[in-house]
C-alpha cells in the first residue's frame, strides 16, 4: 500500500550506486543490507522473482498514482491494482475484491525455450469463449470447480537435441515438464516395439492409444468395466471436490501424489489431502521441529518428552501440583504445565469456581443426615451422599455456613471442598437454632380479645357519629327559630279548642 511511486533500475544512479541488482536476498534480522551497494531491480527480475516465489502482488494505491500502478501490473502477470480511500478505510474491501479477481484468472506460461521452438496455447474457457494460438493460455472468471481445457502445441522448426522445458500455471505450485526429442531418419522398415504400451496398445505419434478396457499413459491400467468418468470419481473426497484435492493424478482409480516443490514437504493421503508441513509452527518450524514432533496430515504427533499443538513445551507437571501434590486438584489435565481446568474452575490449580452453584445450600441435605441422622436422606444417606464427609475442618480455606434444614431449623457447620469433584468435608455445630413453639392460649385469648375490642371500638364510633349529628340537627333548629317574625303567643298556626256559636234568634 502506497501513495507515491515505486523505483526501479537505475534510479540507484542519483546515489552513486551503479552496481547492477543481483536478484539476490540479502536479509540480516528481516532487514536489506545491501541498499548502499546494488541498484534498485529492474522489472523483469521482479517479475522472475515473483513467478518463481508463486507470489500474486496486490496493489493498494491512492487515486493519484493508480494509473502508474496499472501500467506496472500489465507488465507483472497475475497481479492485481486497487485504489485506496485517503484514510485507508477500504483496505480489506479492496485486498478481497483483488483475491477474488487474481484466484479467478487463470495463466498458463512456460519456460524459456530456444528459438527454434514455437510454443502456442489453444485455451476453451467456456463453451462460448475460446482463443487459439496465443503466446499464453489465459481464461478469467473461472469458479470453483469449473472445469477449462488449455492444448499446448509445440512446433520445432528443425531438428534438435533432447531438452526439456516446464508449463506452469501462474501462482500455483503445480508443474508439468515436457522432454522433447526429434526422430529426423524415417526407417520404414522398423518394426513396431511388442512390449510399448504394455502390450495394450500402439504408439501413435508418440502416445499410446490403448486397446479397449485399458487406459493410462502406457495402457497399464484395467478398467474393468469402468468408464473414465467413474475412475475420476474414485479419486474424488466427495461431489463436490477436484481430483485428487488438486494435488495429485488419477491414475487406475487411485490418486499418486505430486513431488512438492517445497523442501521436504510430503503430500500424501488416499485423495492427497495430507501434507507434513500444514501445522502449528513454533521456533520457525512446523510442531517445532523433527526434535520436538511430526506435522502427520494438520496434527501435531509429538515426540517425548514434548507436547501441546505445536509441541512447543516439555511434558511435566510440577507446575500444576497444588500444596497436597494433586494434579490440577483432580479437576482439569496438565497441558504444557499448565492447568485447563473444568468448566467453571480457575487455575493455576483449579481450585476456585466463582460461577459454580452455593455449595451449602446444594449440600445441607446430606449434611443434616450426616450429622443428625434426620432429613429427606435419613434412610439412604450413605447412597444419596457419598461425596460429603464429617470431620474437622481448619478455619482457613474453609467456607462459613449456616442454612435451614427439614425442621426449619437453622445448622451452622464449615466445609471445606477437597481435590476432586464435589468432594467436601464438613465440621458441624451440634447445637441448632430451632424457632419456639407457637403459645395457643395466648393466640386464642389474643384473637377473642382483639375481636372484643375490635366491636367495642365500633360501637363508640357509632355513639359518636349519632351525637354529633344530633347536635347539628339542634343547632339548625334553634337557628331556624331565632329567625321567626312573630312572638311566642302569637302563633298564626294556633287554633282555640273551643268554638262560639251565636244564635241570631236569641234574645
Amino acid at each position: 500500500a502506497t501513495d507515491d511511486g515505486f523505483h526501479f533500475a537505475g534510479d540507484g544512479k542519483l546515489g552513486a550506486i551503479l552496481t547492477p541488482n543481483d536478484g539476490q536476498c540479502h536479509l540480516e534480522d528481516n532487514m536489506y543490507k545491501k541498499s548502499n551497494e546494488f541498484d534498485y531491480p529492474s522489472v523483469g527480475q521482479l517479475v522472475q522473482k515473483l513467478a518463481e516465489n508463486n507470489i500474486q502482488p496486490i496493489f493498494a494505491v491512492t487515486s493519484k498514482v493508480v494509473d502508474v500502478y496499472k501500467k506496472l501490473s500489465e507488465m507483472i502477470p497475475k497481479s492485481a491494482v486497487g485504489e485506496l480511500n485517503e484514510d485507508s478505510s477500504n483496505i480489506i474491501e479492496l485486498i478481497q475484491e483483488a483475491y477474488n479477481n487474481l484466484s479467478s484468472l487463470i495463466i498458463l506460461d512456460h519456460s524459456t525455450v530456444p528459438d527454434v521452438l514455437d510454443v502456442k496455447y489453444n485455451s476453451t474457457c467456456r463453451k462460448d469463449k475460446a482463443s487459439m494460438y496465443e503466446e499464453k493460455g489465459q481464461c478469467d472468471n473461472v469458479k470453483i470447480n469449473e472445469e477449462v481445457t488449455f492444448k499446448v502445441k509445440v512446433t520445432a522448426k528443425e531438428c534438435i537435441k533432447s531438452q526439456s522445458f516446464t508449463i506452469r500455471p501462474l501462482g500455483f505450485t503445480d508443474t508439468l515438464t515436457v522432454h522433447l526429442d526429434s526422430n529426423c531418419d524415417c526407417n520404414c522398415n522398423e518394426q513396431p516395439d511388442p512390449t510399448a504400451c504394455s502390450g495394450k496398445g500402439n504408439v501413435v505419434c508418440g502416445i499410446c492409444s490403448c486397446n479397449p478396457g485399458y487406459t493410462g499413459k502406457n495402457c497399464e491400467c484395467d478398467t474393468k468395466g469402468k468408464s473414465s468418468k467413474e475412475l475420476e470419481g474414485s479419486c474424488r473426497k466427495d461431489n463436490s471436490s477436484v481430483i485428487c484435492s488438486g494435488l495429485g493424478d488419477c491414475v487406475c482409480g487411485q490418486c499418486v501424489c505430486h513431488t512438492s516443490d517445497e523442501p521436504g514437504k510430503q503430500i500424501y493421503g488416499t485423495f492427497c489431502e495430507c501434507d507434513n508441513m500444514n501445522c502449528e509452527f513454533h521456533n520457525g518450524f512446523p510442531c517445532g521441529g523433527k526434535d520436538h514432533g511430526m506435522c502427520d496430515c494438520g496434527e501435531c504427533k509429538c515426540l517425548p518428552p514434548y507436547q501441546g499443538s505445536a509441541c512447543q513445551c516439555r511434558k511435566s507437571t510440577e507446575g500444576c501440583l497444588n500444596i497436597r501434590g494433586n494434579e490440577c486438584s483432580h479437576r482439569g489435565t496438565c497441558h504444557c504445565n499448565r492447568c485447563q481446568c473444568q468448566e467453571g474452575y480457575l487455575p493455576p490449580f483449579c481450585q476456585e469456581c466463582p460461577s459454580c452453584t452455593a455449595a451449602c445450600s446444594t449440600h445441607v441435605s446430606c449434611v443434616e443426615c450426616k450429622a443428625f441422622n434426620s432429613g429427606p436422606f435419613e434412610k439412604n444417606c450413605s447412597q444419596q451422599c457419598p461425596n460429603i464427609q464429617v470431620g474437622d475442618v481448619s478455619t482457613t480455606g474453609s467456607r462459613q455456613c449456616k442454612e435451614k434444614d427439614s425442621q426449619n431449623c437453622w445448622i451452622s457447620f464449615r466445609m471445606v471442598q477437597e481435590d476432586g469433584d464435589e468432594i467436601y468435608t464438613v465440621t458441624v455445630d451440634p447445637n441448632k437454632e430451632c424457632p419456639e413453639p407457637p403459645n395457643v392460649a395466648l393466640i386464642v385469648g389474643g384473637t377473642v380479645a382483639g375481636v372484643a375490642l375490635i366491636g367495642l371500638l365500633l360501637l363508640l364510633i357509632w355513639r359518636l357519629l349519632t351525637e354529633l349529628f344530633d347536635r347539628r340537627e339542634y343547632r339548625r333548629f334553634e337557628k331556624e327559630k331565632s329567625k321567626a317574625k312573630w312572638n311566642d303567643a302569637d302563633n298564626p298556626l294556633f287554633k282555640s279548642a273551643t268554638t262560639t256559636v251565636v244564635n241570631p234568634r236569641f234574645n
